[in-house]
């Protein structure tokens, strides 16, 4: 899946394209987090807690009592997300007088566990080699995969299938554990020093799917 990054959602006109999308499922820039308003709820992710905090508020029954919250904070995600954050989520928050909504709003606090999970600041540009790095690390390696700038790819480890994209996915995710080191000509790919997986580094190779610049690939949901 690709996830759009938006810079924004602080006007009426904003929110309007954005819930037009074929899917309102999209990383939002300032503040960071990600929006999901695919069903009668609006769920909100935020980034920038430590850990990261996500809200889940709407009905079960229709979308107004969350258009009506939006509508409320004037249209505004940055003094939604405020107002969140000052409630207190140990009693009932639909007695908190700040979201102004009652009957058949409701509001949950929870923290996320999505594996591959990234914030806008992770969504970069990752552009072709152009020439065989000194030392690999995650973005060369990074660069590598997402650009399909190799061929004879050969799993390391009995029963083991791995594909480009997932490891991908995950030295963006991790990319701290991963490491690249060249074995003669090819180049062997470790995950917290073992190897799983190698390939020859082919910088001719144009990728199926030219990298975009504000997209983020993530899993299938």
């Amino acid at each position: 899946m690709i996830i759009r990054v938006l810079p924004q959602l602080e006007s009426r006109e904003e929110w309007l394209a954005f819930c037009r999308r074929e899917t309102p499922y999209c990383l939002i820039d300032q503040p960071s987090c990600l929006v999901d308003f695919q069903t009668h709820f609006l769920q909100l992710t935020l980034f920038e807690t430590v850990p990261e905090v996500r809200y889940t508020l709407g009905s079960r029954r229709t979308m107004e009592p969350a258009w009506q919250l939006i509508k409320g904070c004037n249209w505004s995600l940055t003094r939604l997300i405020e107002g969140l954050a000052s409630l207190d989520f140990g009693s009932n928050v639909r007695d908190n007088g700040l979201l102004g909504l009652g009957g058949d709003l409701s509001a949950r606090r929870s923290f996320p566990r999505d594996r591959h999970l990234h914030s806008p600041a992770s969504s970069r540009l990752l552009p072709p080699l152009k020439q065989l790095p000194q030392q690999w690390n995650s973005h060369t390696l990074s660069c590598l995969l997402a650009n399909e700038q190799f061929r004879d790819w050969r799993d390391e480890q009995e029963e083991a299938s791995l594909s480009a994209a997932g490891i991908l996915l995950d030295m963006l995710d991790q990319p701290e554990q991963w490491s690249g080191r060249p074995f003669g000509p090819r180049l062997q790919l470790f995950y917290r020093n073992q190897v799983l997986t190698s390939l020859i580094p082919a910088l001719d190779r144009q990728p199926s799917e030219p990298t975009r610049r504000g997209l983020l690939a993530a899993p299938p949901r």
